[in-house]
This record gives structure tokens, C-alpha cells and sequence, in this order.
């Protein structure tokens, strides 16, 4: 990815795009063929006889030469036989056969083909060879291409199931998914959870579609409100990323449940700042930077996808009432753990008129436990209506629980659900009802619910889904100025060491170009020399290795501190020389201030990424540490700051001194300004420790490391 703004326009010439026109037939063709249909094959029969559970409203077109008509369909023996061009092939059969049907269908002018074989670019280099022909075919073409090793895509708006298994007819919804499995797929679609969805798509290879065309149709068409994925990579990060700022403008939230949470660590970059910038934490920076929502479970998706479908919060303070004590309590509990979430005092005269409702009450706070309030049935709507009616409330939360549906409280439940209803129609605010056990509520009834303006989400979902939804609406801050460097240093260093990672003084002249402090430094080659730098520089110092290939100083043993003599300083220097250093540093031995990382990491796919964190020895020990990606916007370096444990200790604990906060942000934005200038001729940047002091910070070492294709492309 770029290190401009990631949600700038990509080129399109530079990335592997399909007509809209095409896409659109993909998903609403007029016409279709099934190759491989068989009354005697399971998936055979199985797909024919979806258009017609479906209803599906355009011609169909059997292919098999062994028969003349299936299920009521005229069949032929091929696509060309067929007494017109279909729009959109389905193609059921193996990869052999599929390879010479989708170029057969490429130059008929077939304008849309979906590819449910294996055997493809999952399955070694013959798979792959037999991918590229598909890839040829349809971009020689422009046809769009699903798959292959799918399962197809269901639109049950246009219903049109070009899907290989059984697709059941369903009241179109209005949230779409994009699934790169198809075991999760199954699962979601078959939600018993009051999802309902608008469109299903298995991406399969991504051979030609990937995941950002289908964001980009769903962004676009008017029928969908949510979008939602199943997501194992990214593919096209510049494009995906573009994508889903339109879909954010568009006011579309984008939910992703990333697979891959513990797939093994990429190799450790040579800086240090490579192993603390995991793959999931990249994608969840990036997730945040462009506002989409993450998950992490199938049931969160579920009820994220409900809470983004409801009315939008105009911010997360909560008012409720709940006949439980006891229920109350588990409700601040769950509620606590969400910082956008809080449950503010009413004002003056609500809580007047709520006592006037219930004088045996010891207080009228929020939130009320309603459990014996007189003339329940009068009583219960009158205080929902005085909840949501409280300017300091922007969500009302009420409780319904449908085990007691059974029992002689049945009229208690329907007293609770039509209270909410009716709050629900007099006002604009969103409306939960609360269940105590997830999932409880019948699918039909969430349905009718929210058509109704009331969320149902049970207890451990509601907060995390309202959270989520009140935070996706959140005004995203300006990318922040980016302070001046000066660029033609830095491309002249990294030149004049041909692409190879350097330490020293040339990696500390780097940081000086660039506007971030360094300790004063002496370079030496001799111990006497080395003692004269010491006495120049005052007592106490620090002596260590200083040739610029030596990456990790530590490991080697290669710093000695807190040297107090010219004798100290002779017995290091003498040391360091003999175990084959050819130059040295010496320093003054900083001591104040707290050690901190500041580190600037390249993924090879998702690009530039900023990261602070605890420093020093402690680095990789502690794992304390955060990374936004490259490009940062107003607040976000305070934002990680706050993020970290030692966040406390820069603020001063325990009647310390405060750490200078503002200078080690001016540090990360001038990090932040040299991966925005170098872009891609810089792989990484590690300073570590850069020692945060009351006033100023000051680097005392660092590693740069430049692209490795930097020295041809400079020269």
C-alpha cells in the first residue's frame, strides 16, 4: 500500500478491476445456463431446482449433452448450442472440463461465470497453470468470474440463486456477506439470530472477483444497509481499503470477523519493532483507521449486524428500566466493560416525574428497577416514556425475556415487548430490549422487532454490538500535517549503503535529518581516543560497539554504561576493540527519562505502520507496545500513548515528575513523516531507547533498515 492516504482513488489500470455492467450480471442476470445439470447428480439437480424455489424470474438453460430438457428446462449439449448467449453461466463441473467451458464462454461474450471446482490455484502448480487460463479468459473478455472453489453467491432480492447447494426462499433483508470460507458461510446464513440478508457471496480463489469488487457492488446497491465478511486475507489492501471509506461515506457499515488470530508469527524482521508488529495487528489498525467494525465470533458478527440495522445512536449514554434488581446489576456489569457506554443521572425532571410513578422506590436513578411498581400495565410504558425522553439519554434499554412466554407472566412479557413498541413509535432514539440468555428469541420475532424500530440482543451481545455501533458512527479525524524532514539525507544515506541495514552514527545522522533528537555522540578507533571523548563529553558515559553492520548491540554485549573514570573507560574500550570492533561509541550516559521504542515497520501487503512502546532492555519482554498505520490523523499518537502501561509513568506516578508528552509526540510524527516521505525505500526504522526526559526526548541508538530493492531504483 501507498504511504499517501490509503483511501485516495487507487489507479485502476494498476489493479485488476470488472465492469460494473458485468458485476451486475453476476448478481442479476437475465439469463442463465447450468453447465453440468444432471436429474441424477445431487448438486446437478440441486441448482435447478433453487431457481425454482427461488422463483427466480429469467431463462434457463440446462448443458449436458446426455439429455434434452431437466426439470422442465431445455437442455443442450453445449453453451454454443444454447439458442442465445446467456448472461451468466453456473458451472458445476470438474476443473478439467470447466477450463475449455469458461473460454468457450469468454468468446460467445457470456458476461458473467460462476466456478465451483477444486483443483485450482489451492492445489499446486498444475492448479495454478489451470487458474491462469481461467484469469486469461476472462480478462480478455471482461467476465466476471466468482470462484473458482466456491459455492456460488444467493440474491434474494433479485432472486437469483447461482449457487451450488440448496438455497432456502427467504423475506430479503437488507445486510449483505462477503465470506471467504464456506463453512461459515453455512453457519451465518443459516442464523437463527434474526439476521436476515439481502445477498451471499463465497469468494473462493478470487482468481478474478476478490472480496473488494463485491464491497465495491454492495457499497452501491441500494438495497443493502450493512455489509459483512468472513474475511482470511486481503489481497488487494489499496483497493479493499478505498472501498471501505466509500462504503463509510456512504454510511454502510463494513463488519469483519478476520480469521487467522494465531497463525504462527512472520519471520523477526532484523529490528526489533518486526517482532512486535504481528499480521492481526496490522489488519486491526487498518480496521480501525477506515472504520470498520471488527469481531472476533460468528455470534458478535450476528449481533453487530442487528445493532448497525437500527436506528443510529447519536452517542452511548444508556437509559433503562429493568424489573430486576438483580438483572440490573449484570446489565452494569456487561455495560462497564465499553468505554462509549454510560449510564448518565437523569436531569432534574425526569427524575421528578419517575418518583411520582413510584414513591416506594429509595431513589429514582438510572437505571430504575422497576419490579413493583403499582398498576404495572398504566405505569410501565409512562416510565419508558420518560427514559427516552431525557435529553442526557441517547439509547433506551428495556428487558424482555420469552422463557416466561409459557408461564402465567405471558401477559407480563407482552406488557414489556408492546411497552418498548410503543416507545420505539414516538420516538427517534434507538430502542433494546435486553434478554437475559443470548439467543433466546425466536429469529421471526427479531425480525419483526426491528422492522418495528426495537433491538433484541441478548445480554452478553447488546453492549458489545451497541458499543460497536456507537463507535462506528464517530466523525473520524483529519489526517494530522505532516512535520518537514529533509528527504534528500535521508534517500542519501540509505543510497550510499546499497540497500543494506545500518546502526551507528549514520543511523543517528538519519534521525537528526529527520528532526528527532539524538544523544552527542563520539566515534573513536582507538582507546585513547576514546578517553579523550569521554573527558570531553563529562562523567558519567557510556562506551559501546560502533560499527554501522553491527545490527543488536545488547545481544553482542556490545554497550558498557555508567563508566565513571578514564581507567573504566580504558578497560571497555580495551574490551570491545579486542573483541574485534574496528569503531566506538561513546556517550553520555543518559539516565533520567523513561526508555521507550519508537519503530517504523513495512508489511510487504498492508504497508507502513507506525509503533510506540515500552523500551529498552524490556522491549519484546514486556510486549508493551501499539502501531497505527503510517499517515497518522489528529490525535492518534496521544491515542497510543494511552493505549500502554507505561503510559502511566510518562504522566508521573507516584509523585514523579511528568515525562515531556508533547515532545515524544512531535518524535512519533516525525517517524510518522519519514515513512509519508520514503514510502517504499524504507523497510524499517527501530530506535531503541529513545529516552523520554521532563523536558525533551533524546534517541541513544537506532537501526534503519531500507528496502531491499533501494540501491537499484536510487541509482
Amino acid at each position: 500500500m501507498s504511504t499517501s492516504e490509503i483511501g485516495s482513488r487507487p489507479d485502476l489500470n494498476q489493479v485488476q478491476a470488472v465492469s460494473r455492467n458485468n458485476l451486475s450480471a453476476l448478481f442479476r442476470p437475465n439469463s442463465i445456463a447450468v453447465v453440468g445439470a444432471s436429474p441424477s447428480s445431487v448438486f446437478g439437480r440441486q441448482a435447478l431446482e433453487n431457481f425454482q424455489q427461488l422463483g427466480y424470474a429469467g431463462t434457463v438453460a440446462a448443458v449436458n449433452p446426455k439429455y434434452e430438457q431437466i426439470l422442465g428446462y431445455p437442455c443442450y449439449p453445449s453453451i454454443k448450442s444454447i439458442p442465445f448467449v446467456p448472461e451468466a453461466v453456473l458451472l458445476l463441473c470438474n476443473r478439467a472440463t470447466a477450463i475449455p467451458v469458461i473460454e468457450e464462454a469468454a468468446d460467445l461474450g457470456v458476461r458473467a461465470a460462476v466456478v465451483v471446482a477444486i483443483g485450482f490455484g489451492e492445489a499446486g502448480a498444475e492448479g495454478a497453470a489451470a487458474q491462469a487460463r481461467v484469469v486469461d479468459a476472462a480478462r480478455a473478455s471482461g467476465m466476471a468470474v466468482l470462484g473458482p472453489n466456491c459455492s456460488g453467491l444467493i440474491n434474494w432480492v433479485d432472486r437469483v440463486p447461482l449457487h451450488v447447494n440448496a438455497v432456502e426462499p427467504k423475506r430479503p433483508g437488507s445486510v449483505a456477506l462477503i465470506s471467504q470460507g464456506g463453512g461459515p458461510k453455512t453457519a451465518l446464513v443459516g442464523n437463527r439470530r434474526g439476521v436476515r440478508w439481502s445477498h451471499v457471496v463465497t469468494c473462493g480463489n478470487e482468481a478474478v472477483l476478490g472480496i473488494a469488487d463485491f464491497l465495491q457492488y454492495f457499497v452501491d446497491d441500494p438495497h443493502v444497509r450493512v455489509i459483512c465478511a468472513f474475511m482470511e486475507t486481503i489481497r488487494d489492501p489499496e483497493r479493499f481499503f478505498f472501498e471501505a471509506d466509500r462504503a463509510r461515506a456512504a454510511g454502510k457499515p463494513v463488519i469483519i470477523l478476520k480469521a487467522g488470530r494465531t497463525e504462527a508469527a512472520r519471520k523477526m524482521a532484523a529490528a526489533h519493532t518486526g517482532a512486535l508488529a504481528a499480521p492481526l495487528r496490522l489488519y486491526r489498525e487498518l480496521f480501525r483507521r477506515h472504520g470498520i467494525v471488527q469481531v472476533d465470533t460468528l455470534e458478535e458478527l450476528l449481533a453487530s449486524a442487528l445493532a448497525l440495522q437500527a436506528r443510529p445512536a447519536p452517542g452511548g449514554r444508556l437509559g433503562a428500566a429493568v424489573p430486576s434488581g438483580g438483572l440490573l446489576q449484570l446489565v452494569l456489569d456487561e455495560s462497564a466493560k465499553y468505554s462509549s457506554l454510560s449510564f448518565p443521572e437523569f436531569q432534574s425532571q425526569t427524575a421528578t416525574a419517575l418518583r411520582a410513578l413510584m414513591p416506594e422506590l429509595p431513589e429514582c436513578r438510572n437505571p430504575v428497577d422497576s419490579w413493583g411498581v403499582p398498576n404495572m400495565e398504566d405505569s410501565y410504558p409512562k416510565i419508558l416514556q420518560m427514559i427516552e425522553r431525557d435529553p442526557n439519554v441517547d439509547i433506551l434499554l428495556t428487558y424482555c425475556d420469552p422463557g416466561t412466554a409459557g408461564t402465567r407472566n405471558a401477559e407480563e412479557l407482552e406488557l414489556f415487548t408492546n411497552g418498548a413498541v410503543r416507545a420505539a413509535s414516538e420516538t427517534k432514539k434507538p430502542v433494546t430490549m435486553i434478554t437475559p440468555i443470548d439467543g433466546s428469541v425466536p429469529p421471526e420475532k427479531v425480525e419483526e422487532f426491528l422492522d418495528k424500530g426495537v433491538l433484541v440482543l441478548g445480554m452478553h451481545d447488546a453492549f458489545r454490538a451497541l458499543d460497536r455501533a456507537v463507535k462506528w458512527r464517530q466523525c473520524v479525524p483529519p489526517m494530522a500535517e505532516e512535520p518537514p524532514v529533509d528527504k534528500s539525507k535521508l534517500v542519501k544515506q540509505i543510497f550510499e549503503f546499497g540497500g543494506r541495514p545500518f546502526s551507528g552514527r549514520p543511523a543517528l545522522d538519519f534521525l537528526a535529518a529527520a528532526g528527532i533528537p539524538v544523544v552527542e555522540s563520539r566515534f573513536v578507533t582507538s582507546v585513547k581516543a576514546a578517553i579523550s571523548a569521554a573527558d570531553e563529553l563529562g562523567y558519567p558515559v557510556v562506551v559501546k560497539i560502533g560499527d554501522t553492520n553491527v545490527l543488536h548491540r545488547t545481544e553482542l554485549a556490545g554497550v558498557i554504561t555508567n563508566l565513571r573514570s578514564a581507567q573504566e573507560v580504558s578497560a571497555a574500550a580495551t574490551k570491545l576493540f579486542a573483541a574485534g570492533s574496528q569503531l566506538l561509541m561513546v556517550q553520555p550516559y543518559v539516565r533520567d527519562g523513561i526508555e521507550m521504542i519508537l519503530g517504523l515497520q513495512t508489511d510487504d501487503v498492508l504497508g507502513p505502520f507506525v509503533l510506540v512502546g515500552q523500551g529498552g532492555i524490556w522491549t519484546e519482554i514486556m510486549d508493551d507496545a501499539t502501531l497505527r498505520p503510517a499517515g497518522l490523523r489528529v490525535g492518534e499518537p496521544e491515542q497510543m500513548l494511552a493505549e500502554l502501561r507505561v503510559d502511566r509513568l510518562l504522566r508521573g506516578g507516584r509523585g514523579a515528575a511528568p515525562a515531556d508528552i508533547q515532545a515524544l509526540v512531535g518524535a512519533i510524527r516525525r517517524l510518522d513523516a519519514i515513512a509519508r516521505s520514503l514510502g517504499d525505500q524504507i523497510r524499517s526504522v527501530d530506535i531503541n531507547p529513545l529516552f523520554v526526559r521532563n523536558e525533551g526526548v533524546v534517541a541513544v541508538d537506532a537501526l534503519i533498515v531500507p528496502a531491499p530493492a533501494t540501491a537499484n531504483e536510487n541509482r
